[in-house]
């Protein structure tokens, strides 16, 4: 009889296990925690204590005093702020008007829940400890980064279940849909259209409950490392410190971006994000284990859990039927080892049809190279398993996803032109010339984000350049978020009042050679070209010379010409200067909210991909209102823009984003591209019947992409 991982263990007596299970390089060891006591002399203060205490009338004059000016100053800050928000919009995807909704709707009277769903908090903390349980209805600051979005959304939820095994989001999952709730997965809650929180604005009374997977944080490689498995929580930044680590020679699938918020690799897959590699595509894989809800002819609930990790030991087909030994159970006795610190034999991929899979778009590199009217990668793709681009219809326990070679050799470019056709030109020639050679990345800036970054992102780029993408960045992020959560008029902008202010205040966040180069031309791409032992640089590097020398004599020999150089080329001399132009670039969306913040300003922003032989800006309705900054910053490579674009206040920015929307898709974009429906945008009829499909009952994550957010759809 075949035996699960957890069983074979489990028999074993602690010390018998601890000779078998010995101490793993993979992960770092779970030290004991050490507490340091210290005792001090405690001061005599009675001695003193008549020359520091205050006469009573005097403490009672100053408390009232106190009392009255802060009621004051609060009054005026709530009439400020009041004022600053009419008729003004922050990058965040709503009306800054009506941001007053998710507060009125906190404050709305109670609702009433049934037995169940008054007893499900408790049930839910038999399953995962009472301290992995957060009551959602009255915000706090342990809830708060759980109900609100970074940029979009903010509700209440009945509750917020944090499991720390997959048998205990398996369990948690189905009390939740038993109770009569709609579920909401969660990861680090860094989406940016709103998909990942409660929204109380909509007919559906079923409460919502957030099961956040963060503390899934386990992960180990297979296959000598050419892959890894990853639980849903698992961080892509954590999991990139971790390869490199184990296998130096090799790296994870998201290094650069959006790393140092530490999103989870589980939301990548679930929004297709990963968008900056043009060798290796976005996040995507079919090799997963993930859940989905639906009912019997008896009218129950039946969670089902799809298994393709395509793992040894951890197949359907290695557990005999009815024995309570599972592939969930499996992989929990994996990752409980690992977590710990034990050593396991590295396990590999199985033969089935799930272990020979795809775990990246291995296709990517011919498709992103096609010269066609389509677009490389968007949000409605509905290829693959259905744990891709899923987007909280499904819930994802785990996932495999291939490693890459680490270059033996990079150079990185800051490349700048004069015009958007001599720029498209450098992407078409060099850049995606074969699909053999391709760049890591390409990305892309216009005259208008140096500028922005540079007048409200330096201290955002000095923070990643000297504390690195990892935990640090992430727990200040989290401290932001928090302080514009506080419960007072001010709070929502002043972190970004005083990032703006003291901006100026320290030098330049790159080098002066790059940002003479932003300064002097409206074009720029930063690409990073690699090595990989079939020379590829040097081909790379003949092709970007030969692009130059073409278009600058041409500049040359034209008598109308001031005798600039049409292309200018600036290569970073060390790992410095490089992390520093990733972090330049990478704190684009960051910079552009301070600024519209700090120039009293409002702005939107919009996410969409361009065909691949386009990549011309969508132009402005004849009747639109003429912007301040247009923001535009892309992944070159796959023609996928992020636009910002800022207007002054009193302008209806709703009206222009839905006009933008509508130019984007009339040039033959699609949109979003990578950021995901959520709230924001409105899936197509084959995203939302593939949507429909997996979750027929309509309680996952209800209300994506336009959906209905009522049961079963309305239907």
């Amino acid at each position: 009889m075949t035996t699960s991982i957890a069983a074979c263990t489990s028999r074993l007596p602690r010390a018998a296990r601890s000779l078998i299970l010995t101490r793993s390089p993979f992960s770092s060891s779970a030290a004991d925690p050490i507490v340091a006591a210290t005792t001090a002399t405690k001061p005599d203060f009675a001695q003193n204590r008549s020359n520091r205490s205050i006469k009573l009338p005097a403490a009672f004059a100053l408390a009232s005093a106190s009392l009255l000016g802060g009621y004051l100053l609060g009054t005026s800050h709530s009439a400020h702020w009041e004022e600053l928000q009419k008729d003004r919009e922050l990058p965040k995807g709503e009306r800054g008007c009506c941001s007053c909704d998710a507060a009125s709707s906190l404050a709305a009277a109670a609702p009433e829940f049934t037995e169940a769903q008054s007893a499900l908090s408790s049930k839910l903390q038999k399953i995962v400890g009472k301290g992995h349980v957060y009551d959602g209805m009255e915000e706090t600051s342990k809830n708060a980064h759980f109900l609100k979005g970074a940029r979009l959304g903010h509700g209440k939820a009945l509750c917020v279940v944090q499991p720390g095994t997959v048998r205990e989001a398996v369990d948690c999952l189905k009390e939740i849909v038993d109770a009569g709730c709609v579920v909401l997965p969660q990861g680090s809650n860094t989406g940016l259209t709103g998909g990942s929180v409660p929204r109380n604005d909509t007919p559906d009374t079923r409460p919502a409950v957030v099961l956040s997977m963060k503390r899934l944080d386990a992960h180990f490689p297979i296959d000598d490392g050419r892959r890894v498995v990853c639980l849903a929580g698992c961080g892509i930044s954590t999991l990139a410190s971790s390869i490199q680590s184990w296998f130096p020679e090799r790296e994870s699938h998201s290094i650069l971006g959006s790393t140092f918020l530490n999103p989870t690799t589980a939301a990548g897959v679930a929004f297709g994000s990963g968008g900056v590699y043009v060798r290796k595509g976005p996040a995507m894989t079919d090799r997963a284990l993930y859940c989905k809800v639906s009912r019997n002819k008896w009218g129950e609930n039946v969670i089902t859990v799809v298994n393709t990790l395509g793992v040894k030991g951890m197949e359907d087909t290695d557990f005999q039927e009815h024995s309570g030994q599972d592939a969930v159970g499996a992989l929990d006795a994996y990752a409980s080892d690992v977590r710990q610190g034990f050593r396991r034999p590295m396990t590999k991929s199985s033969d089935s049809v799930h272990g020979r899979a795809k775990a990246s778009d291995s296709n990517y590199h011919n498709k992103v190279c096609e010269c066609t009217e389509d677009v490389s990668r968007y949000n409605a793709d509905t290829a693959g398993e259905d744990c891709n681009r899923s987007e909280g219809k499904v819930v994802i326990l785990a996932t495999v996803h291939d490693t890459f070679p680490v270059p033996k050799k990079k150079r990185v470019f800051w490349v700048s032109f004069p015009d958007m056709e001599t720029t498209l030109a450098f992407r078409r020639e060099v850049c995606l010339n074969n699909s053999k050679d391709l760049p890591i990345s390409c990305e892309y800036l216009d005259r208008d984000s140096v500028d922005i970054i540079d007048r409200s992102g330096r201290i955002g780029v000095y923070m990643i350049r000297f504390l690195g993408m990892g935990d640090i960045m992430g727990f200040l992020w989290n401290i932001k978020v928090s302080i514009e959560g506080l419960p007072f008029s001010w709070a929502p902008m002043i972190c970004d009042k005083l990032l703006h202010t003291f901006n100026n205040w320290i030098p330049e966040s790159i080098p002066g050679k790059f940002m003479t180069a932003g300064r002097g031309w409206d074009h720029h791409c930063m690409v990073a070209v690699g090595e990989f032992g079939d020379g590829t640089l040097d081909r790379f590097m003949e092709r970007m010379d030969a692009f130059v020398k073409k278009h600058n004599e041409k500049a040359l020999s034209d008598e109308k010409d001031d005798g600039r150089q049409i292309v200018s080329v600036v290569e970073a001399h060390s790992d410095s200067e490089m992390t520093a132009l990733n972090a330049f670039r990478f704190v684009a969306a960051l910079a552009f909210k301070t600024y519209c913040v700090g120039e009293d300003i409002q702005g939107i922003s919009v996410d969409y991909a361009l065909p691949k032989n386009g990549g011309l800006a969508p132009p402005l309705a004849p009747s639109a209102a003429i912007p301040l900054k247009r923001m535009r910053y892309s992944h070159f490579g796959c023609n996928v823009v992020h636009e910002d674009i800022a207007y002054a206040l009193g302008v209806d920015t709703h009206k222009e984003k839905m006009s933008f929307k509508h130019n984007v898709e009339d040039e033959g974009g699609k949109l979003p591209a990578e950021h995901g429906h959520g709230t924001e945008y409105h899936a197509p009829e084959s995203s939302q019947k593939r949507w429909m499909d997996m979750d027929p009952l309509n309680v996952m994550n209800p209300g994506v992409g336009g959906l209905s957010t009522l049961p079963k759809y309305g239907k």
